[in-house]
């Protein structure tokens, strides 16, 4: 059983955390769980669930606001990501530091148009077809708060002086920095309650990953081989309208679409992901 002092390790400082030697690899796999499965309780115990699920009802606002009142932010948002592309491919030392530059602007449109879509902030829900990606979105979350929680800590004694001294507009600046530091300290909370659950069920996860990759890949080459067979029968580069005429089973079309996304990773295409097959 993990005792007092362990909870308060695995809350605030969970790698430090050892693992007993001696024990078969089993062993070390179903203590690993236990470790886990008792971190997630704790910060469900903190009330990551609860803010979870304010999280997700601003985030349905956030999307509702954001269409209306910017109808074309990822026109905006794909300029900006081209223009800091182009200042970071000055400073690119090789080729092929520069086409790193270049795929991982491709996969930034991408991964927004699909959040823009979806209505989903890829930082807070599993995509089931890279599930194993979202490890990186939650460390990356918990930094940011974990900065802004340093930033809070030198500017509320500040404010707090400010307050005493009664200078204008400080008591309300205190009082948003305190509260700034209650959002902090949940989403990083939210934060490690999720990445402990990915821990948990990690294994399964990116099994279910390569299931994915590898039915994806034997649908694209299913869809490439009938595109190859439609072009060679007619001698010529087809439009879109020959090719669904072409298409003959909703098996055939569900494998065109699958395979036409996957080139958004290598072209700057519309994202058309929502579009249903007839």
């Amino acid at each position: 059983m993990l005792n007092i002092k362990e909870d308060f390790i695995l809350i605030f400082k969970a790698k430090k955390i050892v693992i007993p030697k001696g024990l078969t690899e089993k062993e070390q796999q179903e203590y690993k769980n236990r470790i886990y499965k008792r971190k997630k309780e704790l910060h469900e115990k903190l009330g990551a669930l609860k803010f979870r699920e304010l999280v997700f009802k601003l985030e349905k606002i956030k999307f509702k606001v954001m269409k209306k009142i910017c109808p074309n932010f990822i026109s905006y948002y794909e300029k900006w990501c081209d223009f800091n592309t182009k200042r970071m491919l000055k400073k690119a030392k090789n080729n092929n530091e520069a086409e790193l530059i270049e795929f991982n602007n491709k996969l930034s449109k991408l991964k927004m148009r699909k959040e823009w879509n979806k209505e989903e902030n890829r930082n807070y829900h599993l995509d089931n077809k890279s599930p194993s990606q979202i490890i990186n979105y939650l460390n990356w979350n918990k930094m940011v708060h974990q900065n802004n929680l340093k930033k809070d800590a030198i500017i509320i004694p500040i404010l707090w002086l400010g307050t005493y001294f009664s200078f204008p507009f400080a008591l309300p600046l205190l009082i948003f920095s305190c509260g700034s530091v209650f959002i902090n300290l949940q989403c990083i909370n939210l934060q490690e309650h999720s990445i402990a659950k990915y821990e948990l069920y990690k294994k399964v996860l990116i099994k279910k990953e390569q299931r994915n990759l590898l039915k994806q890949k034997k649908e694209h080459i299913k869809a490439k081989k009938m595109m190859g067979n439609i072009i060679l029968k007619n001698r010529k580069i087809l439009t879109v309208e020959e090719i669904v005429e072409n298409i003959k089973t909703k098996e055939q079309a569900e494998q065109i679409r699958e395979w036409a996304l996957s080139m958004l990773n290598k072209n700057n295409m519309t994202d058309f992901s929502k579009k249903k097959v007839k």
